[in-house]
């Protein structure tokens, strides 16, 4: 092709190029998107301030926020147990992309991690990461795979489970089991 020519086709679909973007975001851009979308929603059950208890001794409170037109859940955790770190700040979200839910997770102790979930039933969310370990006695490769899990309980409290295993899930441990507790 001639240069001119090039120029010229080059030229004429720039409008069209910025004119595409512009159409796409106008036309997904109210404020209820994610409001509207059951996908955004079946987390819902976790919204609200809660104190949390490990067995009968209450350790910590949460707080459950949508945010951004609703379209994510902003996770605010305070130890009340005396202990001076392991406050932290969560960000649960449903990528349409990834066709699952996100949780990314930091603390003010330098503890950060990020899980991916899905709707295991209604009122029961069900997270997966797996941390690398230390190599084998063979060189093999390692890992912990960990299920953590949010459930809805009948009488409204939430049970917040991870269980982990090294072994490929022949064998689970627990790692914390907790209980909230919808404030008053």
């Amino acid at each position: 092709m001639h240069r001119p020519l090039l120029a010229a086709a080059l030229l004429a679909a720039v409008p069209v190029t910025l004119a595409a973007p512009v159409t796409a975001w106008a036309a997904g851009t109210p404020a209820d998107t994610c409001r509207n979308d059951a996908k955004f929603r079946e987390q819902d059950f976790t919204l609200g301030s809660w104190d949390v208890y490990t067995g009968t001794t209450k350790t910590d409170e949460v707080t459950m926020t949508l945010i951004l037109n609703d379209c994510a859940i902003e996770e605010h955790w305070t130890k009340t147990d005396g202990h001076p770190t392991g406050n932290g700040i969560g960000l649960f979200n449903w990528s349409r992309l990834l066709g699952s839910w996100g949780y990314t997770w930091a603390t003010d102790d330098g503890a950060a991690t990020s899980f991916r979930g899905q709707l295991a039933k209604p009122g029961e969310m069900l997270y997966v990461t797996e941390k690398p370990l230390p190599p084998g006695p063979n060189g093999e490769k390692r890992v912990r795979l960990r299920h953590w899990t949010l459930s809805l309980m009948p009488d409204g409290s939430i049970r917040e489970l991870a269980t982990g295993t090294e072994d490929g899930g022949k064998t689970w441990t627990t790692d914390y089991d907790l209980k909230w507790v919808r404030k008053k």
